[in-house]
């Protein structure tokens, strides 16, 4: 931690306002459709023989291709739908970034090939299942898979550490007031509360991993592999860490619901709360001396699930605003889905509510 002083007046958490920014330049900028690699492309920028490229994944943001060499190795191509160039040269920068590290039990594939005005880059495929997957299959090993995560996530923090701050919840609270939502009186009063029993807590600010999520991870063999690089600018990665922590839990709640809506007969509820504090035993058992205390430490990650979940909302209004006036990039990245659209935006209403719930639970009697 070198440097001066990070005041938390100077530290910027406009997560929110970020994502508005980015759905804004996807509405007035010139789209232009980037086109699939092909493996003449992908054997000049490898030095190898390509026997095939085969689209693998897709959403309205990437393509994941599935490269198969001559001598029948497998490679993963990614291109960016929604970027620049230079989002594809940072996810690219960070594998090496992110191996650098040296953290045990922690695996990153290695970049092999960018081809930048397509917007892909080439690296190692990686074997094993996702968190969320352990949890439909092998669960006996959700849990040590759980607390790898917080472990490594706690070494990627303290690597990536600049100083121990003030929450600066000022900025959260003017992020949070650009959020698209309507919120009552009662949990505006929540708010307010929350906010100012969180004045002078100290947490860790310095970059952000920022999508840390448990689709995200793989595990594999004991091993824990981050598959998707950090793609958004060094100007937005600076921040509280514990960020990262809160978007670990809230990627798992939403698998939870997700879960029980798809096999309600399960109890699902009890093996995620277990995996949960396996993570955040991992964490804090690491991490040590630059968490909130202990009393205060469930409420900040708490709000900034709540603020993950205002960005999600920002970018759904975003959606939904640019499927009605048919904006292009719409049509040509299978947004058009309204009624799956709107249903979106219901249930991040829902869980809105919910956090704020939380949050009450969480303020003293």
């Amino acid at each position: 931690m070198n440097g001066p002083a990070i005041t938390a007046s100077a530290i910027k958490c406009g997560y929110v306002q970020a994502a508005q920014r980015r759905m804004q330049g996807l509405r007035t900028a010139m789209f232009e459709r980037v086109e699939e690699p092909t493996a003449i492309e992908l054997e000049e920028a490898l030095g190898e023989s390509v026997q095939k490229c085969e689209l693998w994944k897709q959403n309205w943001r990437n393509r994941i291709y599935r490269v198969e060499l001559a001598d029948r190795a497998a490679l993963v191509a990614k291109q960016a739908l929604v970027g620049t160039e230079a989002t594809t040269r940072c996810q690219f920068d960070q594998l090496r970034v992110l191996a650098d590290l040296q953290i045990p039990r922690m695996r990153v594939p290695k970049g092999l090939a960018i081809l930048p005005t397509k917007r892909i880059f080439v690296m190692e495929f990686q074997r094993g299942e996702t968190i969320e997957d352990l949890l439909w299959g092998r669960r006996d090993e959700l849990l040590t898979a759980c607390n790898l995560a917080g472990t490594i996530l706690a070494q990627i923090h303290l690597a990536w550490s600049h100083d121990v701050v003030s929450m600066p919840v000022d900025a959260i609270a003017c992020d949070l007031a650009a959020s698209p939502w309507r919120l009552s009186s009662r949990e505006r009063t929540i708010l307010e509360s929350v906010l100012e029993r969180l004045v002078g807590t100290r947490v860790n600010f310095g970059t952000v991993y920022y999508d840390y999520k448990a689709a995200n991870l793989l595990f594999d063999d004991g091993d824990l592999r981050l598959i998707d690089p950090p793609d958004t600018p060094d100007t937005i990665r600076q921040g509280v860490q514990l960020w990262d922590f809160s978007r670990f839990r809230s990627s798992m709640r939403r698998h939870l619901w997700n879960c029980t809506l798809r096999r309600p007969f399960i109890r699902w509820r009890p093996i995620v709360i277990r995996a949960l504090a396996a993570f955040e035993r991992g964490y804090c058992e690491n991490c040590s001396g630059s968490n909130p205390e202990s009393n205060l430490f469930a409420m900040a990650v708490r709000l900034f699930e709540l603020q993950r979940t205002a960005v999600l909302m920002s970018m759904q209004e975003a959606k939904l605003s640019m499927a009605r006036e048919k904006v292009p990039i719409m049509r040509d990245h299978s947004l058009r889905n309204d009624l799956r659209e709107r249903m979106t935006m219901r249930l991040l209403e829902i869980e809105k509510r919910w956090l704020f719930r939380q949050l009450a639970h969480e303020l003293p009697m």
